[in-house]
């Protein structure tokens, strides 16, 4: 995982929902860098439409920001918290988690 400042001065944990034939699930936390918290729903909102998944996730839950550094030191304190950033998800990866498609 590489925490860039160039792309937001903040982490965020985000949870997306989605839903399963009879049932509503959750992701495991992922991380999206941005400069406040619009623009961190701007980037996931952006991120589903670019792979085609918009219409099958929500942002169930967003972490308050967290510095860079915060970050670090938590994960250095807990390795156990080392979520994977969003971006580095592909569609696949997105759409392995709610099944194939009912189409």
């Amino acid at each position: 995982m590489l925490l860039d400042p160039k792309n937001g001065l903040y982490v965020f944990e985000v949870v997306l929902g989605y839903e399963v034939p009879g049932r509503t699930e959750f992701t495991s936390p992922y991380l999206i860098q941005a400069n406040d918290a619009d623009e961190a729903e701007e980037k996931i909102f952006e991120y589903m439409d670019d792979h085609g998944v918009s219409e099958d996730f929500w942002i169930e839950e967003l972490s308050d920001p967290y510095t860079i550094e915060e970050y670090q030191q938590m994960i250095q304190e807990d390795g156990d918290r080392a979520y994977i950033l969003l971006e580095d998800l592909t569609e696949q990866d997105l759409r392995e988690l709610v099944g194939p498609a009912e189409k």
